[in-house]
């Protein structure tokens, strides 16, 4: 292929769809797809595809930029086709929240693509169906989704891809007043609808999390982000930091009756998992598995109320005896 018009093709799809980009913004996105052009060949380039295609040069404000008008549709090569339009739809309805907010913008007219393809009268073409067949449903109590500023989001996004620190306003339920924080991001995680940043706080070692929807502004600096050594972010989530605490592993053996842990004969808690039925009740099991003592595991075993018995360890046993003796204590007192 002619590397003049592989480029050509990449600079118009360098170009946005819903504002104006800077000649230099443009030169970035040619060089991150192989392209290294001087600014007198960019503009010759841009000055040709102008004529050809529409795109336009805004110099209503510096700095100048160019963009598409509205009123044409951007360049597809070649025309987006039924899999990938599906693709698009689904990543923008289940995924879209876990992209820069660049990457979202480039991604932007694949998407209105893609819907627009999808709105096409077609009732005969399976793939179109497909969409009224799949549904992620959340596991256990379904709740709404906590809001996170669509600017904090755009800025936290950003510097995690860029690897640099932030400057944030962060509100605890507890807070009377704002805490005001120099962060690392290292790394973001979704779990059911609550986003979690995994960062180093100021110059700590130690990495914590912060919740996304507390955070009430941010703002990227110019300093890189200072990662701990050999930092891993599938090691950290490994080790229990989503799990609401820094315990270690250890062996617990829990019995489940009434039908309580059948399921986990199919989902098991680990790979060392041993269950057994107990001899007194064709119902019940004996469960024995390597696990994170964190305060998540003691949320899902309470979450069966007196139809599991931990027997080990001891300390967690005496745990879980002390909250449900305190429930109980609740319960037992008369409302009107």
């Amino acid at each position: 292929m002619d590397l003049n018009f592989r480029r050509l093709v990449d600079t118009l799809a360098a170009i946005p769809a819903n504002r104006k980009a800077s000649t230099s913004e443009i030169r970035e996105r040619l060089k991150a797809r192989g392209h290294e052009v001087t600014p007198r060949t960019l503009q010759r380039d841009l000055d040709a595809l102008a004529k050809e295609f529409g795109v336009e040069c805004d110099d209503g404000a510096k700095p100048y930029g160019w963009k598409w008008p509205k009123d044409i549709p951007r360049i597809s090569l070649p025309e987006m086709d039924w899999p990938v339009a599906l693709s698009f739809h689904l990543l923008r309805q289940y995924l879209a929240d876990l992209l820069p907010a660049s990457v979202l913008e480039h991604l932007a007219p694949h998407f209105s693509e893609a819907e627009a393809k999808l709105r096409r009268q077609f009732p005969d073409i399976p793939l179109k169906r497909w969409l009224q067949k799949v549904r992620v449903a959340p596991p256990g109590q379904p709740l709404c989704s906590p809001r996170v500023l669509r600017s904090v989001r755009d800025t936290v996004t950003e510097a995690l891809l860029s690897e640099r620190q932030l400057e944030i306003r962060y509100r605890r339920p507890r807070d009377t007043e704002p805490q005001h924080w120099r962060i690392h991001p290292l790394g973001l995680v979704q779990r059911g609808r609550v986003f979690y940043l995994a960062v180093r706080m100021f110059d700590y070692e130690e990495v914590r999390m912060i919740v996304m929807h507390r955070v009430e502004r941010a703002t990227m600096l110019a300093d890189p982000v200072q990662a701990p050594e050999g930092f891993s972010l599938d090691r950290w989530l490994e080790e229990g930091a989503l799990g609401f605490g820094r315990g270690g592993a250890m062996r617990l053996t829990a019995e489940f009756h009434e039908g309580a842990g059948r399921h986990l004969l199919e989902s098991p808690l680990s790979a060392d998992q041993e269950a057994t039925p107990l001899d007194t009740d064709a119902e019940s099991l004996r469960v024995s598995a390597t696990v994170r003592d964190t305060e998540q595991l003691r949320w899902w075993l309470l979450g069966f109320g007196g139809k599991v018995e931990v027997i080990g360890p001891a300390v967690l046993r005496r745990d879980i005896a002390s909250r449900l003796r305190a429930g109980a204590k609740r319960y037992s007192k008369r409302r009107r």
